[in-house]
């Protein structure tokens, strides 16, 4: 992928460097030297111009070239002659296949356009019957490609039916074409079960494959059920696909019989199944109906003890990880809104209400000026006029009621200036205090001031404050000291004498006298 990747960008650069040097510096000589060979001018715009020509064929040109070439030889494929050399069309299809990891697609554009030929390429050699090793491979790719495409089973089907041993590989086809089947073929079905039975192969994936062969009922069923049984027995399954095979399994003779009714009875008594799976729940009831009334009894007490026992446990299902990610699942399927969304839509609410104020703003605007242009020039002039006194007695009225405006800006300037001086003061008269832990109960915060006092340090107090995650802090802090450098060399004493590890300096209002 890394290689075609960068035979893709480094094509394309050659290109376009051929095409600069090529035909961007001939188009130059041309026009300087054979077109206009006596005029002087700036060619900066034709420069320009050759350079983005050249970019243009060089990085999109190119591609579009490669793409045309492809879909040609794609299209000359599709109706084939019968009288046509089947060895010639097959080498056409193979080098339509390698040119699509030629310099003219990136890795992705590529396998897009190879899955298109290979689909091609299958079609054509099922149509004359080939089964060669390159045949199967092609088969295999455009069943990858196109899993619900039934008509590349059969020839795969035959061939791994020839009696070799199959890979994990070809065992991993097989289930992909069972998954595929919509309504599941019983020939097939049996089929790939005796395959996997062959092979002893179990998983969930070939678990749905032996509950439909068994479904079936054929002579395939008691081996599936001799094979099945005792691995659901032996993990303890009581899940509603076990049940029903366990259903299944009494119409055989096996030797867990008992096993099995017990099972399913206390799955009756149990009641998981009843809204669930209510055609198993009364298959259920229909085998505890058949036990003694001994055995039912001792099936319904345990079953309460289980179902209360259940009750006083608390199961814990999701962890802090799980709940992150199923709040962002929430998130992507609308079911809540973000706060980011939240505030996009009152942004978006403010915006259209602005513009809706604006707008009706502007047009009564307009409105008014196409009124007052429709006034005769008496009318206008009057207009003119009565603005013009109206302005004037605004002025007057500002300077009769607010004279000292300027004075009470000085003042509040003067004022600023007071503040700030006081606020400088209260800077100095400040006492600063060591913190040396916060802890989360009075009772540990009191064991850390015993143990302190023991080592002669003095002047200890506790702070109690609130957490914002609820509950309190505990904040043992020590001494009170006029400066912040008389803290810190306390402090200090106190760490280099290893009596704490950390502190940090606490700068509190002193409290007037």
């Amino acid at each position: 992928m890394l290689y075609q990747t960068l035979k893709f960008y480094f094509a394309r650069f050659a290109v376009t460097l051929f095409l600069m040097f090529g035909l961007g510096f001939a188009a130059l000589y041309f026009i300087h030297e054979v077109a206009l060979p006596n005029v002087v001018f700036d060619d900066l715009a034709i420069q320009w111009s050759l350079f983005l020509i050249c970019l243009f064929f060089g990085f999109i040109g190119y591609g579009m070239l490669g793409e045309q070439r492809f879909y040609n030889a794609l299209h000359d494929l599709k109706n084939i002659s019968p009288d046509s050399v089947v060895e010639t069309i097959k080498c056409k299809f193979e080098n339509l296949i390698e040119f699509t990891y030629s310099s003219y697609f990136l890795p992705g554009t590529g396998k897009r356009y190879r899955n298109l030929g290979i689909l091609q390429f299958a079609d054509y050699l099922l149509s004359i019957g080939e089964e060669s090793p390159r045949a199967l491979n092609v088969y295999v790719q455009a069943l990858i490609q196109s899993p619900q495409n039934s008509r590349f089973r059969k020839p795969l089907l035959s061939i791994l039916n020839r009696g070799q041993e199959l890979n994990q590989q070809e065992l991993d086809l097989l289930l992909i074409m069972f998954q595929q089947e919509e309504k599941h073929d019983p020939v097939l079905t049996s089929y790939l079960a005796r395959l996997f039975l062959d092979a002893k192969q179990w998983s969930g994936q070939t678990e749905p494959l032996f509950l439909s062969a068994l479904g079936e009922t054929n002579q395939l069923s008691e081996e599936i059920v001799q094979f099945v049984l005792p691995i659901y027995l032996a993990h303890g399954r009581k899940d509603e696909r076990a049940l029903s095979f366990y259903v299944r399994a009494l119409d055989f003779s096996v030797p867990e019989e008992e096993q099995i009714n017990t099972i399913l009875a206390q799955a009756y008594c149990e009641g998981n199944l009843l809204g669930v799976a209510p055609d198993l729940h009364r298959k259920c009831e229909e085998i505890f109906c058949k036990l003694e009334p001994g055995q039912q009894e001792e099936l319904k007490s345990k079953s309460n003890e289980t179902r209360i026992a259940y009750k006083l446990k608390k199961v814990k299902l999701f962890r802090k990880e799980d709940l992150a990610d199923l709040k962002r699942l929430k998130l992507e399927m609308g079911l809540v809104a973000s706060k980011a969304s939240l505030i996009w839509k009152v942004f978006v609410w403010l915006a259209l209400l602005i513009r809706n104020i604006g707008k009706w703003v502007l047009l009564r605007f307009l409105e008014g000026a196409y009124l007052f242009g429709n006034l005769s020039l008496k009318k206008k002039l009057i207009s003119f006029a009565i603005a013009s006194i109206l302005i004037v007695v605004g002025i007057s009225f500002k300077e009769l009621w607010f004279p000292n405006a300027g004075l009470r800006q000085d003042m509040v300037q003067g004022n600023h200036t007071v503040s700030s001086e006081s606020t400088e003061r209260k800077k100095e008269n400040r006492i600063y205090s060591v913190q040396i832990a916060a802890v989360n109960s009075a009772k540990q915060a009191n064991k850390m001031v015993l143990k302190l006092k023991k080592k002669n340090i003095e002047n200890l107090y506790v702070v109690k404050s609130k957490r914002r995650s609820g509950g309190h802090w505990y904040k043992l802090r020590v001494g009170r000291f006029s400066s912040k450098n008389q803290a810190s060399e306390f402090a200090n004493r106190l760490v280099a004498t290893k009596t704490i590890k950390n502190y940090f300096i606490i700068s509190m209002p002193q409290k007037s006298r």
